[in-house]
């Protein structure tokens, strides 16, 4: 489904980006208003395969829907071939995968088709991309399933050559997929314990996703009129008996369980567009999402806008990650356009946000 527009300014910012102009010839006789943008390639979208090889050998390819099948069977005939062997091992060597953005994006689709194998193979090594931290919410989650640290995870790095008795290799898997994307949900829930009965009188909490300088890894898109702007919300929430939860993840430290939790008893979330929106992915569907889209009214390139060389060519575009998965998840989407200043930081429009609000 295409976003929500609470005004004229961010319908037809959108309908003017290189995203939708691209992705709207795709849908048959003009039709994407009413019916949404259509996806319907069949090697990335629809294709989902577990490959099971026989001393399977892994050099370093992209564990994603391109992985080809000359690749994805390889083996080793000599254990020389091999920087080491294990008996049995699990790849799941998405990049990034060690922060919580991209396993909630590439590790966890994954997963939610091969989890089973985690217990069926009890002691086969789980190979994850090494990075420069592992984050604590996705060492976690491992350990919810099953998979602890220091017992079966393996830090990949490109200069090794992993060699398996059993290599089970679940990366043939699409980014884009409803299916996938609710299981992976699902999961999260399951080994939270939450209880599938939906008490929406539980269901209350309004969560403001805070950007400060010291909770970011990329600078940039603070909200400069941002104590004004969380008095609104406020207001908002003591109208409409709402919860009103400030949420800076850097603080937080209980533990991942405890977010799941927060997050599946939202009715609301707003934010900046950040990698902090991710936690969307605990929150059930009809939740709202409203996105504060930072952009450069002078150029094309990011921080949200795609910009390429060609615009007949349809590439990735990570500035539309929060609306993808939210509609993944069947979630409703608002977007709220906002231009940023030199430095990429912004004065949110107030009457904008309370004319939002007014709608949702």
């Amino acid at each position: 489904r295409l976003p929500n527009f609470s005004d004229n300014e961010a319908k037809n910012w959108f309908y003017n980006s290189t995203y939708y102009k691209i992705n709207s010839k795709k849908c048959p006789h003009n039709s994407c208003e009413q019916n949404g943008v259509l996806f319907n390639g069949i090697k990335e979208h629809l294709s989902v395969k577990t490959a099971f090889i026989k001393n399977g050998l892994y050099l370093n390819d992209d564990c994603g829907y391109n992985y080809g099948d000359t690749n994805i069977r390889r083996t080793f005939k000599y254990d020389n071939e091999a920087t080491v062997i294990y008996d049995k091992a699990i790849l799941y060597t998405v990049p990034d995968g060690w922060a919580f953005q991209h396993f909630a994006d590439g590790v966890a689709p994954k997963l939610s088709h091969s989890r089973s194998y985690l217990d069926k193979y009890p002691d086969a090594k789980i190979i994850l991309s090494r990075g420069p931290r592992f984050d604590r919410s996705v060492k976690e989650i491992w350990s919810m399933l099953g998979v602890e640290e220091s017992s079966r995870i393996i830090h990949y790095t490109e200069n090794m050559k992993v060699g398996a008795r059993l290599l089970i290799n679940p990366c043939r898997t699409p980014g884009i997929h409803p299916r996938l994307w609710h299981d992976a949900r699902e999961m999260y829930w399951s080994i939270s314990n939450i209880s599938k009965s939906l008490n929406e009188n539980k269901r209350i909490n309004f969560i403001y996703m805070q950007r400060t300088p010291s909770n970011v890894n990329n600078g940039g898109r603070l909200i400069l009129n941002e104590q004004p702007f969380i008095d609104l919300l406020k207001e908002y929430c003591l109208k409409n008996s709402l919860n009103y939860i400030q949420y800076d993840h850097s603080k937080n430290l209980k533990n991942v369980k405890h977010h799941i939790e927060l997050f599946y008893n939202a009715r609301y979330i707003i934010g900046v567009h950040g990698g902090a929106l991710v936690n969307m992915n605990f929150a059930q569907s009809g939740t709202t999402i409203i996105e504060i889209v930072a952009f450069r009214s002078s150029t094309s390139y990011l921080p949200m806008t795609c910009s390429m060389f060609n615009p007949e060519d349809l590439k990735a575009c990570v500035g539309y990650m929060i609306y993808t998965q939210s509609q993944l998840l069947n979630q409703t989407y608002w977007m709220l356009p906002t231009v940023v200043n030199n430095q990429g930081n912004m004065n949110v429009d107030l009457n904008r946000v309370k004319n939002l609000l007014q709608q949702i």
